[in-house]
């Protein structure tokens, strides 16, 4: 005989705090993505001085916010794909403290050391053990996850062409630092949306696109689709408005391959074709492909006159680094080449040696440290390639192709030297691969 439900004096109350309990990582892994978003207009229109203590919480609170993950009870179990990110990992890791010792014997900055190691190893490693914490509880979803960045990719475009149109010393397009020039073009002031600086414009572009290919991949209705191929422009578009070639550049790349993959392929019937046909009417009804058009005018500009090419800014650090493991193979010292390192030493804000990241990480790390680099980044690579051979749906498999190519050119571009970047790459791989487990192994939960 099946037991009456009856309801006892607070028994509501202990039903949402245990579903508040259930969602704790969730919302966790959502507070840090959104201040990564926002901690940049929080240190340029709140705070203001860049001396002041609070600046540097804000900075770091996406990190502290994310570090949270590792007071969740007891590790879960373990599954096929972390496994692979830790064989990867640990080795990786141990490199990167052994180049990093042997350089700080010729110098080092304490300031951008604590940046570089945040970035290479504390924020790898808060991902791995939090991953199990995550899944040892009964749920995790990433549709808020990308509905979340989704709107914030939105805004970040409004606002950006918004600043586009201002002038240069308005409030909004301030920066953190006040010594920072603002850049303009023909088109306008080249925007950095809530961000600190123009970089992070050109990293949520990417992210953008990467949550509209979400929305897509759930497919729930005509209007995700809508919303998500609203989100992909909304990515391009703040790369236009920052004047960013590079992330225009990964986002058609992004587009392509992921197009061509057999997960988005599978996606697409009546119900996606209308959806993009609507999505085009609404362009057009709202003028916003005349507003996508005059952005592209400063972003030919910017090309035409900045003096190098596609290929110098792709492919060029790799000559770079080569050079600079001939000349220095052991690094000169943990943190001279961080940015933000230099500012607290010097007051200047401005590049030491190198301007990409392979080379300013053999300076800082030498060939030792470089190569821990690179196997913690291939270790996150192959992981979500592990989880895919064992995705049970298309959309898993699309969504976790979705992630490779997302973290793939932010690791290659800059993800030591953008706290912005290294944020996003493993607060996102964190989300994916613990929504895989739920997904995959979890499903009577």
């Amino acid at each position: 005989m099946r037991r009456a439900n009856i309801e006892t004096p607070g028994s509501s109350d202990a039903g949402v705090l245990g579903k508040i309990k259930e969602r704790q990582a969730e919302w966790i892994l959502l507070t840090a993505l959104a201040l990564n978003i926002v901690e940049g207009s929080l240190r340029k229109w709140v705070i203001g001085s860049q001396g002041n203590p609070l600046n540097h919480l804000a900075y770091f609170s996406k990190d502290i916010i994310f570090a949270l993950l590792l007071l969740l009870p007891a590790r879960g179990p373990s599954f096929p794909a972390l496994e692979v990110f830790r064989r990867w990992l640990l080795p990786g890791c141990f490199l990167l403290v052994v180049g990093a010792l042997i350089s700080s014997a010729q110098g080092y900055n304490l300031v951008g050391a604590a940046l570089t190691l945040r970035a290479v190893i504390f924020l790898p490693l808060i991902a791995f053990y939090a991953i199990p914490r995550i899944t040892r509880g009964k749920f995790f979803s990433l549709h808020s996850v990308a509905w979340l960045l989704a709107l914030l990719t939105i805004i970040n475009f409004a606002l950006g062409a918004l600043q586009n149109s201002l002038p240069a010393d308005h409030i909004l397009n301030r920066y953190a630092a006040d010594s920072s020039e603002i850049t303009e073009v023909k088109s306008g002031v080249r925007a950095t949306g809530t961000f600190s600086y123009i970089t992070g414009m050109g990293v949520i572009s990417t992210v953008g696109i990467w949550a509209g290919f979400l929305l897509i991949s759930v497919s729930r209705n005509i209007w995700y689709q809508v919303v998500g191929l609203a989100v992909i422009a909304s990515g391009f578009g703040c790369s236009l408005v920052a004047v960013a070639r590079g992330p225009i550049i990964i986002g058609v790349a992004m587009v392509v391959f992921w197009i061509l993959s057999s997960g988005a392929l599978s996606l697409i019937n009546i119900r996606s074709l209308m959806a993009g046909v609507l999505f085009v009417s609404l362009v057009f009804y709202f003028g916003l492909n005349k507003k996508f058009s005059s952005l592209q005018e400063g972003l030919i500009e910017r090309h035409e006159t900045a003096g190098d090419d596609i290929e110098d800014r792709s492919f060029g650090q790799l000559q770079e680094a080569i050079d600079a493991l001939k000349e220095v193979p052991l690094g000169v010292g943990l943190g001279t080449e961080q940015i933000g390192g230099n500012y607290y030493k010097s007051g200047e804000m401005s590049f030491t040696t190198y301007e990409t990241q392979f080379p300013r990480l053999v300076l800082e790390t030498g060939f030792i440290g470089l190569s821990g680099f690179l196997l913690v980044c291939a270790g996150a690579i192959l992981a979500l390639q592990a989880a895919r051979r064992t995705a049970a749906t298309r959309s898993q498999k699309s969504i976790l192709l979705a992630t490779q190519l997302l973290i793939l050119p932010l690791c290659y571009l800059n993800v030591v030297f953008n706290h912005t970047a290294s944020a996003f790459v493993w607060i996102i791989f964190t989300a994916v691969l613990s929504s895989h487990y739920f997904e995959t192994y979890n499903k009577t939960h």
